[in-house]
Parts: C-alpha cells; sequence; structure tokens
C-alpha cells in the first residue's frame, strides 16, 4: 500500500523574470490590454515528488492554508511558424484581414483571430486538438485575444516574440546525460473552487480567456502558478 504524501508549501519571493520584465514585452503587453491581469506567483515544497502525484500534488496545493492566504491577498518546445501558404500571414509577415465578425464577443477581423475562435473557417483547422490544449497555445490565444482595451497587431512577428519570451520564464529546460535537453516543468490546467463549489482560480472559467495553470518543476521542486483574468482595466501591480 503506497503511502500518501502530506506536503508543505512555502511561498517564494517574487521572482525576475527576465524575458516577461524586458521594457520591450511590457510595453506589448500594455498595448494587448493583459498587462496587469495576470500574475505570477512561486512557491516550493520539500517532500518527494513523481510525476504520477502531480494531480495529488495539486489538490493538496489549493487545500493548504499557507497558499489559499497567498492567492487570495495578492492583486491582481518552441513556437514554429506553420506553412507560409496557411492564409494567416501574408510572406511579408502582415497578417491576412477579413471581413468583419463576432464570436464569443471577440471582434474578427482578420485570419489569425479566425484560426483562433471560427470552427468554421479553414485556418481554424491548422491546429489539431491536442496541439490547441498545450501551454504555449494559451499563452499565444491569450495575448492574441488580449483584454478589453486591446490594441491588435497588424504582423504576427510581435505576438511570436513575446509568446516565446513568456514561454521562457515559465518552463525549465535541463540536459540529460547524453545532452539531450528535456523539459522539467509539469504543466496542468486547473479550476479551483471553494466550499460552496464556486471557481476562484482561475474566476468564472467558462470565459476562453480566464485561464490557470500550476507549472510544477519535479526537480527543484517549485510550483509557479499563472493566472490570467480577462478584464476591462490594465490593474497596477
Amino acid at each position: 500500500m503506497e503511502i500518501e504524501h502530506k506536503y508543505t508549501f512555502v511561498p517564494l519571493v517574487q521572482k525576475n523574470l527576465i524575458n516577461i520584465n524586458d521594457k520591450k514585452i511590457q510595453e506589448f503587453l500594455t498595448k494587448w490590454g493583459i498587462k496587469g491581469n495576470f500574475i505570477i506567483q512561486h512557491f516550493t515544497f520539500n517532500e518527494p515528488f513523481q510525476k504520477y502525484h502531480k494531480y495529488h500534488l495539486a489538490e493538496a496545493f489549493f487545500k493548504d492554508s499557507t497558499v489559499a492566504k497567498e492567492l487570495l491577498t495578492k492583486q491582481g518546445n518552441y513556437w514554429a511558424k506553420q506553412d507560409p501558404k496557411n492564409g494567416i500571414v501574408h510572406k511579408s509577415g502582415a497578417i491576412c484581414k477579413r471581413f468583419d465578425m463576432e464570436i464569443e464577443n471577440f471582434l474578427i477581423s482578420d485570419n489569425l483571430r479566425a484560426m483562433l475562435l471560427d470552427e468554421e473557417c479553414p485556418e481554424y483547422n491548422l491546429y489539431l486538438k491536442d496541439e490547441r490544449e498545450e501551454f504555449i497555445f494559451f499563452i499565444f490565444q491569450m495575448l492574441v485575444l488580449g483584454g478589453i482595451l486591446c490594441q491588435y497587431e497588424d504582423i504576427l512577428n510581435p505576438y511570436l516574440e513575446v509568446t516565446k519570451a513568456m514561454y521562457k520564464d515559465l518552463i525549465k529546460v535541463q540536459k540529460n546525460e547524453d545532452t539531450d535537453l528535456s523539459i522539467s516543468t509539469i504543466v496542468l490546467q486547473v479550476i479551483a473552487k471553494d466550499s460552496k463549489g464556486e471557481a476562484y482560480f482561475p474566476y468564472d472559467p467558462s470565459h476562453m480567456q480566464n485561464i490557470g495553470f500550476l507549472l510544477i518543476d519535479s526537480v527543484t521542486h517549485e510550483i509557479t502558478t499563472f493566472l490570467h483574468q480577462f478584464g476591462e482595466y490594465c490593474l497596477s501591480q
């Protein structure tokens, strides 16, 4: 009979996320209505951990009183371009425009946003369901759709660059003995609920821009939380 591990979680000082805090990246996040609407926190735990314990660890994390206080009091591998003939961008990198339509309260005026939201358009099928469930895709989608106060880009590259910058800060890669690279971060998309069954991490998870993740580093025994809440205003941090 396997012994169930009990975990103790300790909040860590906010890390300097070099790529995310870059001045140019911050300017884009502000422009897209994202800055201030997502928060990243760090915790550590000392107990032994195996990957098959990841769901138990996640459950213990949100039930921990220290974690609950910290989360509630705070305010607020490679992304490759698809075939250039995919209909999303021109050879110049400019995003292909299309007639305006609204889906889930988002204005769709180009083929990039159509690829994300319009299941009837050909570009939607460029990515399989499994690919759309990857963490890097969620980041990319969050940036492209932006917040309510969002100024969209006319070219694709800024979205790709900011996606890669955020991904590099949040996902850890290690070298194995045979020099091959492997990702040591376990990514879990989560919806945490209180005793009344109401979701708070994220709040209103039915909105596609409200997303929450636990990023578990199995080597350093650290947990990074990533939470984005769709909002009308860019909140000051």
